[in-house]
C-alpha cells in the first residue's frame, strides 16, 4: 500500500499547475511561504513571472 501526499490547492493553483508543472507550484509555495495545511489560506501569487 502507499499513500500519496494530498495538497489541498485551489482552482487557479490547479491551472496554473497543468500549465507550469508540478514542481513550478511547489516552489510558489515555498517562495510564498504558503502554509499547505490551512484549508482557508489564500492562493499562492501566481502573476509574476517564473
Amino acid at each position: 500500500m502507499r499513500f500519496l501526499p494530498l495538497l489541498p490547492m485551489t482552482p487557479s493553483e490547479a491551472a496554473w499547475k497543468r500549465v507550469h508543472g508540478a514542481a513550478a507550484l511547489e516552489q510558489r509555495w515555498l517562495d510564498s511561504a504558503t502554509d499547505l495545511r490551512d484549508p482557508y489560506r489564500p492562493q499562492a501569487p501566481l502573476d509574476r513571472p517564473a
